[in-house]
């Protein structure tokens, strides 16, 4: 599993766990369900500035830890 897939996985379990579709998580981050969905399946290169954006929507943070 490559970094795109694993974190568009952990972004499907968090919505998921707050009990959002991906239509309602997209209009709370204001970017389009198709993107959302290519990007919980790993077919799309996030930007920052949106995967900070679809964090917010789901009421989690950001964090870079080391390994």
């Amino acid at each position: 599993m490559n970094e795109r897939e694993r974190i568009g996985e952990l972004l499907a379990q968090k919505r998921n766990e707050v009990g959002l579709s991906v239509r309602e998580t997209a209009e709370l981050a204001g970017v389009s369900y198709q993107n959302i969905t290519k990007i919980e399946n790993g077919k799309y290169n996030v930007s920052i500035d949106i995967l900070s954006k679809i964090t917010d929507a789901l009421n989690c943070k950001l964090t870079i830890i080391d390994k």
